[in-house]
């Protein structure tokens, strides 16, 4: 069952008038709560209704599933089957369109703030200058926006400090993260002061941008497409840089990072832009590699 990708269209374009750099943290993905609203919800399918379905609803609208993000209707309809069984396919989870244990899992895992689809074709070329024989699974922003500049400066600059990271410690996480990337793409970084081309920092809940944390778990960061650099981390999230006993700020990094350079996510659980935080992850992935080298063929 497919999504109505022409009023799909209409309302990302509407999104993209309104603001231009829309793409970033939905704005009440609240972790606790909807963890239990999940567990509530267990073996809800169509032609049902729960108090929770709403909140269901408003989740996946938010991550660019379904078009009435803002609703409250309880009804399990055709449309949050739809949407559940793409948000099951994106993350590797079999299409049932309904709330099963792997899907309240997937859901349950903290991630990127930004949604998984955010352009209704997002990859017309699967396979670009024969970059690689199978499909590729990344995707980029509406318009594809890219930096028209391969040397980028970067700065740090937070609103709010982490018991757990250092500075030092912060900026060595972002130093390594982009090392990475410019080791497989055309991009060389030089550390400078504000303003930047990427300016990322430590933020709590409402920071300035319009699109306020959550705090402890669910939304880790959010980032911005170019040519608009922003990078932030949620302040309130048990942050390590040694990988363990926390979340891995350098993974976390290496990710936004990329949205920064203009990808979006990627169904491949493998790649770095996979929207959500499975485990340390400090290298690119192959469909990581083939969508920068595409984007900036």
């Amino acid at each position: 069952m497919a999504l109505n990708l022409s009023k799909l269209s209409i309302l990302l374009l509407l999104l993209f008038v309104v603001n231009p750099f829309p793409f970033v943290e939905p704005r009440v993905l609240q972790s606790a709560v909807f963890t239990r609203t999940l567990g509530s919800l267990r073996g809800i399918h169509r032609g049902q209704r729960a108090k929770g379905v709403g909140q269901l609803r408003n989740y996946l609208g938010q991550l660019g599933y379904l078009g009435d993000s803002n609703s409250t209707n309880d009804n399990f309809d055709e449309s949050v089957e739809s949407a559940l069984k793409h948000y099951q396919l994106f993350h590797s989870i079999g299409a049932t369109g309904v709330v099963d244990e792997e899907t309240i899992k997937a859901m349950s895992l903290p991630r990127c703030g930004l949604p998984d689809i955010t352009n209704p074709n997002p990859n017309p070329n699967p396979n670009p200058n024969g970059l690689s024989e199978g499909p590729q699974n990344y995707s980029f922003f509406p318009g594809s926006p890219k930096w028209r500049k391969f040397a980028l400066t970067y700065a740090q600059q937070s609103s709010a400090s982490v018991p757990s990271v250092s500075i030092n410690a912060f900026k060595q996480a972002a130093d390594n993260a982009l090392r990475t990337w410019a080791a497989d793409s055309k991009f060389t970084f030089r550390e400078s002061r504000v303003p930047a081309d990427i300016v990322y920092g430590f933020h709590r809940r409402d920071h300035g941008d319009g699109y306020p944390f959550d705090g402890p778990g669910q939304v880790l960061a959010h980032a911005f497409a170019p040519q608009n650099g922003r990078c932030h981390f949620d302040g309130e999230e048990q942050w390590t840089t040694n990988g363990q006993g926390g979340i891995d700020l350098e993974t976390v990094c290496l990710h936004e990072y990329g949205h920064n350079l203009g990808l979006g996510h990627s169904r491949d659980t493998k790649a770095i832009m996979y929207p959500s935080y499975t485990g340390v992850k400090r290298s690119l992935g192959q469909d990581d590699i083939n969508g920068i080298q595409a984007l900036y063929s």
